[in-house]
Formats: structure tokens, C-alpha cells, sequence
């Protein structure tokens, strides 16, 4: 499990500021530990994370910062149940359409810049159930992320981009 240091509170770290703050009370693991990994899953889903990996231990295992292909990430990474990440589409279509009064900085980045603003965080199926996970999904389940994967990979499906543009990817590893 996470240690609950890494917890943010529900109030405290708003802003860039508190972003300061929150490094400084984490002290050490803000040096080992990836920004990304920290913003998306110790301030953004602690409780879920510490839920389905109880086995987790930061100071034991490992978060790399892996490139991956659109073509892989459009293979290989699935969400709970397996489920491929495909759910977000319809944000994708409909801005491209024009059709859509939403404005969201991570598909507007993604359109823009043909990759994500910050990494996804992942883990090998068969790692992430040592680690106490189920109803994972194969060869890698993703934690965190799935509107920012769902928009790449419709990317693809729509040709906007490669199949072999690469993009970084947080693993969980042993």
C-alpha cells in the first residue's frame, strides 16, 4: 500500500502552490518518486490504488517511464474486466465534428499535440496480481488514465496518428 503520507488532503494542495507544499511534506519520496505517479495516483486516486493493489510497496517496486507505440497501447493496454479503452471516443468525434460545447484541456492537448500533456499509469496483468489485483486487464491493465488513452486510440482508429508514434507511460514493476 501506499504509505499515507503520499495522501493528499481534501482540501490542502489546489494550485501549483500547494503543489510546493504537498512536495515538501512528502519529503523524500518526492525525489524517488515520478511527478506523474504522484499528481495522478497518490493526489488524484490514493484510495482506489491502496484498494486494488494492497500489496503495493514504494519502497520496493518500481515506476518506469516507458515509451510505448499507438499500436501497442491500442493492443496491450486494457482497462477492469478487460475492457478495451474506448469509452471516450465520443468526446473525440465530437470535436472533431464540431458538435461538442466542451472544453477540456486533455483532448485539446491531445488533438493539438498528437500524444498526451502527462503519462497514463499501467501495470503487467500478471505483476499487478501479485500485487492483489482482479479483474484486471492483459498483457497490461491501466490504473490510471482512461480518458487520455481512449483518445489516442481513437487517434488511431481515425488515422490522425501513426501507428508507431510513441508515447511515455508509467509501469508498475517488480
Amino acid at each position: 500500500m501506499l504509505p499515507s503520507i503520499l495522501k493528499k488532503s481534501d482540501t490542502r494542495y489546489q494550485g501549483d502552490l500547494n503543489w510546493e507544499s504537498y512536495l515538501i511534506q512528502v519529503g523524500d519520496f518526492a525525489e524517488t518518486i515520478d511527478r506523474d505517479f504522484l499528481s495522478s495516483i497518490c493526489l488524484e486516486h490514493f484510495d482506489r490504488f491502496n484498494r486494488c493493489f494492497p500489496e503495493f510497496d514504494i519502497n520496493k517496486h518500481r515506476v518506469e517511464r516507458v515509451s510505448f507505440t499507438a499500436e501497442q497501447i491500442y493492443s496491450e493496454v486494457r482497462y477492469d474486466d478487460n475492457k478495451p479503452l474506448d469509452f471516450w471516443y465520443f468526446q473525440v468525434d465530437d470535436y472533431l465534428n464540431g458538435t461538442s460545447s466542451l472544453t477540456y484541456p486533455p483532448l485539446e492537448y491531445c488533438l493539438k499535440n498528437r500524444t498526451w500533456s502527462f503519462s497514463p499509469v499501467a501495470i503487467d496483468h500478471a505483476f499487478g496480481c501479485e500485487l492483489g489485483g482482479c479483474r484486471l486487464g492483459h498483457p497490461y491493465h491501466l490504473i490510471e488514465g482512461t480518458h487520455r488513452v481512449s483518445f489516442i486510440n481513437r487517434l488511431l482508429e481515425l488515422n490522425i496518428i501513426d501507428a508507431s508514434s510513441t508515447h511515455e507511460m508509467l509501469i508498475i514493476r517488480p
